[in-house]
């Protein structure tokens, strides 16, 4: 009985080193840097807040619609630019910057495949303050997710400008 023990001890103590050095550590991830494992961000419970049609206060003919993936900028309804959302930087529960590659854009088509970044702030059940990345001498979109992380910043000057909005009630 001892000797089954030790043995099962034995593999058990290799299956344990075995997945403790597996070359995919969750810790340390290797995959594609560009998608963040396992949309982390979407454990935010001010998340689902987010999800909603926002109306901008000042110009009734903006909106901005946030899904769980997606970010549509609207003007008159019909779509200025849209984007597949790739991560959420969460600075607090009420602020943080959406990052996603470019579906469409009416006004620049050549950044369509491109990251794109927009921010948002003083977040509640019915309001939010946004603001799409723009820079004077700035860049529009850049090649890569992790490249738009590092340069769609407040920081970084990009974020100045935000849009009072309200959740439009259906």
């Amino acid at each position: 009985m001892q000797k089954q023990i030790k043995i099962l001890l034995t593999i058990l103590m290799a299956l344990a080193l075995a997945v403790s050095c597996a070359k995919n550590n969750p810790n340390n991830p290797t995959e594609d840097p560009n998608i963040p494992p396992d949309n982390e961000w979407v454990n935010n419970p001010n998340f689902t807040k987010l999800q909603k049609t926002w109306q901008d206060k000042d110009y009734n003919t903006s909106k901005y619609v946030i899904t769980d993936n997606k970010f549509d900028s609207l003007y008159n309804d019909s779509v200025s630019y849209s984007f597949d959302i790739k991560y959420i930087n969460w600075s607090s529960d009420t602020a943080g910057i959406i990052y996603g590659q470019y579906t469409a854009n009416s006004y620049s088509q050549e950044v369509v495949g491109k990251y794109y970044a927009v921010s948002f702030k003083d977040l509640t059940d019915t309001t939010v303050k946004i603001s799409g990345a723009y820079k004077s001498g700035g860049v529009s979109a850049t090649d890569t997710l992790a490249e738009a992380k590092t340069t769609f910043t407040e920081a970084g000057g990009y974020f100045g400008v935000y849009s009072d909005c309200t959740a439009v009630t259906k």
